[in-house]
This record gives structure tokens, sequence and C-alpha cells, in this order.
């Protein structure tokens, strides 16, 4: 077996780490201007007893299926390594739609970087679809993670 390192390799691995990062920090900023500027969104979060001040304090989104707007193609590069970046982390699928889709979503950060998502479906879907989802940046955290927006997703599971 070949240990020799190419720092090149290496190097080229920690930029695109340190990019995902800002990419993800900026998909999130995404969802919070959505949910921000979407009236009915805020509407139907107020009546489950989440004020603005809970949106501000806990950086919560909106994935309203907009991020064809404020993401450029594929075929511009930057566009490309913004998508590449959710694709990796598995925020996107293999046909480019988002997990949280319709979801607000509570981001964790750790250090100012995300380590962990709670999506929970606005409206109650139609067809059989997780209405919590939680995604998680790696697989093994020191501590439990915990989600303010939970009991509004234990209202989904129970009702």
């Amino acid at each position: 077996m070949n240990y020799d390192v190419n720092i090149e390799e290496f190097e080229a691995l920690i930029n695109t780490a340190n990019l995902d990062d800002a990419y993800l920090s900026r998909l999130i900023d995404i969802y919070h201007q959505r949910l921000i500027n979407n009236e009915m969104a805020l509407q139907k979060l107020s009546r489950f007893g989440i004020s603005s001040e809970d949106i501000e304090t806990h950086q919560l989104g909106y994935c309203d299926r907009t991020l064809n707007r404020y993401v450029k193609p594929l075929e511009h590069f930057e566009g490309a390594k913004f998508r590449g970046a959710l694709r990796r982390n598995e925020l996107t699928n293999e046909n480019g739609h988002e997990l949280f889709r319709g979801c607000i979503v509570e981001p964790v950060f750790e250090n100012n970087i995300l380590v962990a998502a709670c999506g929970v479906k606005l409206l109650t879907p139609s067809r059989k679809a997780p209405r919590v989802i939680q995604w998680y940046r790696d697989t093994v955290y020191r501590y439990p993670v915990y989600f303010y927006i939970m009991a509004m997703g234990e209202y989904y599971v129970t009702h």
C-alpha cells in the first residue's frame, strides 16, 4: 500500500470542505430570507406559537422550492460548485430536488459550521412523505442535538 501524502491533493480537500461550509451557510441564509418574506408561512408559524423573535433567534428558514432563483445553473462554475456542495452533503438528491422542500428549517451550527438541521413540513402533505426530516452532517455527535421546531413536528406526528 502506498502511504505517500500528496500535499496538493490534501490542500484541495481542505479547501473543498471550507467552500462547502460557505455554501451551506449561504443555503441557510437563503432559506431564512425566504421565510421572512413569506407572509403565509409567518402566519402559520405564529399559530404554532413561533414568533418573529424565535425565527431570528433560531435562524429558522423556509425551503419553498425557489432555490434555483438564487443559485446559478450547473453550467456556470459558481453554480456547479454550490450545487456540488449541496449534493455532497446530501441536501439535494440526484435530480437536484432539495431535501427540505416544503419545510420550515432550523439549522444547528457548531463553531460557525452547519452540523445539523431539522425540517418540519409547513403544510400537511397529501401524499406519504416524511413530515419531520432531520439531517446530520456527520454521523457521530458528542451530545444530543435539540431542535426548537420539534414541538411543531410533534403536532404533525400526533395529529
